[in-house]
């Protein structure tokens, strides 16, 4: 795959993060500069500096002398950060509910009924964007960007547990009933509802989250 010059070493990072995320670099796979500078149509230089700012982000570590790998995912820092995330989302649901308008409104169901139809064609990668959409449209909507900005620290590996998680069909109904609940508590105005549910709902997500990769 060749890329263009033009912010090189972004374009490098951004690339092999997504396959990070997307699972298609797997939990301690090794990273070889030359082969992902043959695949990225790159020198080596850049995937270098691209991979110092993943493993500033944790998405990386080092695979002793044979260079970088894939971070493992750590199922009990998972759990940690949705016990974080439950309280982040709660306080968005509140706030989405406090100063809730039409707009808000449309683009929640708009993201509820994107969420449902997802989960009909059983896309794992369909059902993960619309699940990140639906709670950054609760940060980008609660009026406070300090939520959003906190938030984004933790994604990276959340995202990253959730396309294992979402691999059981079992688990995905129960997702998006819990999203509509929180969207129509947000929609009614019932801001102490809405921070209950988010609040239950990462809480509950994170156990299962949890139990799935201890189990794995």
């Amino acid at each position: 795959m060749q890329i263009q010059k033009t912010d090189l070493v972004d374009q490098v990072y951004e690339l092999i993060r997504q396959r990070i995320l997307t699972g298609e670099l797997g939990p301690e796979a090794p990273l070889r500069q030359e082969e992902l500078a043959d695949q990225l149509g790159v020198s080596r230089q850049p995937i270098s500096h691209a991979l110092v700012l993943l493993e500033r982000e944790g998405l990386i570590s080092d695979y002793g002398r044979k260079g970088k790998m894939v971070a493992p995912i750590n199922p009990t820092q998972l759990r940690d950060l949705y016990e974080v995330r439950g309280a982040i989302d709660g306080l968005a649901a509140y706030l989405c509910a406090i100063h809730r308008d039409s707009k808000t409104e449309r683009e929640l169901m708009l993201l509820i009924k994107q969420g449902e139809d997802a989960q009909q064609t059983g896309s794992i990668q369909a059902l993960a964007i619309a699940d990140i959409a639906f709670h950054r449209a609760l940060y980008e909507r609660s009026g406070n960007p300090e939520i959003t900005s906190f938030a984004d620290r933790s994604w990276n590996h959340m995202v990253r547990s959730m396309h294992q998680v979402l691999e059981s069909s079992s688990l995905r109904p129960g997702i998006w009933d819990e999203h509509r609940a929180i969207a129509e508590a947000i929609i009614t105005g019932d801001a102490d509802l809405a921070r209950e549910r988010a609040t239950t709902h990462a809480q509950s997500a994170g156990q299962i989250t949890y139990q799935r990769l201890t189990e794995q």
